[in-house]
């Protein structure tokens, strides 16, 4: 005889509550949310196989820091643009996709070089390896108007300047020029009078400013002026001043075809190296 109708669980068949357990914990929510990663993650390996070391090209955040670095080392501190910043990295994988494959020939045994010359000595069997045909003529008068600022002859200044800046420039500049009329400047201007030699109209408007150059070139060739400049006032004299003027295809056409060549082989180098990254798995983790 029992003391109670209530079944206390003594009397209950093995392995009953070992079920009723495993029932409880498939029926959390964590314990779902574990089954499932782990059935993503086991699929992701499926499709993925592991990439070898070597065949793997990875932009880290280290190597994205270097290239900022690099362009901020050259460019007074700027950070690059977003374009800037993509053709960087794209330059990054092309000279690693490089130094793999002169490693993978064999480039760097008997030669303890530096990873620079190494890459270079690949590039030169690659971009040697191309082959460039000769440009029709169509081919070098387009690519000549593209550039034709190149070949031009440019405008040419020769002329001396004592530059003076600040509160008195312009009155320290007419006294120096009395002087220099006189034949009585001192060894001091004469230290500082800065000599420039046949440079090209453009190159100096920058510097000086458009209408200081436009004076300049309509003074009289060898007199001396004051001139006022877009940081201050100058004494000047021109020495001489030559006229550009454009330059025919003919008579630049043996260096345009180099040139026409040498940017050729430029590009069709460059495919070749992305074709030998087709055998790379790249990745670069963009932030």
């Amino acid at each position: 005889m029992t003391s109670s109708g209530l079944n206390t669980g003594a009397d209950a068949p093995a392995g009953t509550g070992k079920k009723s357990l495993i029932r409880r914990l498939v029926g959390e929510p964590l314990l779902q949310f574990m089954v499932l990663g782990a059935m993503i993650f086991a699929a992701h390996a499926a499709v993925t196989p592991a990439v070898p070391k070597e065949k793997l090209i990875e932009v880290t955040p280290e190597v994205r820091q270097s290239i900022v670095d690099a362009f901020k080392s050259t460019h007074e501190g700027r950070e690059p643009g977003a374009d800037e910043y993509r053709k960087l990295v794209d330059v990054w994988i092309l000279n690693e996709i490089t130094f793999r494959e002169a490693l993978a020939q064999g480039l760097d045994k008997g030669d303890e070089m530096i990873r620079d010359r190494i890459v270079h000595k690949m590039r030169l069997l690659i971009f040697n390896g191309v082959e460039v045909k000769e440009p029709t003529r169509a081919e070098l008068e387009a690519w000549y108007e593209k550039r034709r600022a190149q070949y031009d002859v440019p405008e040419t200044i020769s002329f001396i300047s004592v530059p003076f800046t600040g509160p008195n420039a312009e009155a320290e500049a007419r006294q120096t020029l009395e002087q220099i009329l006189a034949g009585e400047e001192s060894e001091e201007t004469q230290n500082r009078a800065l000599i420039f030699g046949e440079r090209p109209r453009k190159s100096l408007e920058p510097s000086f400013g458009t209408p200081f150059v436009e004076t300049l070139v309509a003074l009289p060739q060898g007199e001396w002026r004051v001139v006022q400049s877009k940081d201050g006032w100058n004494v000047v004299r021109l020495d001489a001043y030559a006229a550009g003027h454009p330059t025919d295809l003919d008579e630049v056409s043996a260096q345009v075809a180099l040139a026409w060549k040498d940017e050729r082989r430029r590009i069709l180098g460059i495919a070749a190296t992305k074709d030998l990254g087709n055998a790379y798995v790249i990745r670069r983790n963009e932030p």
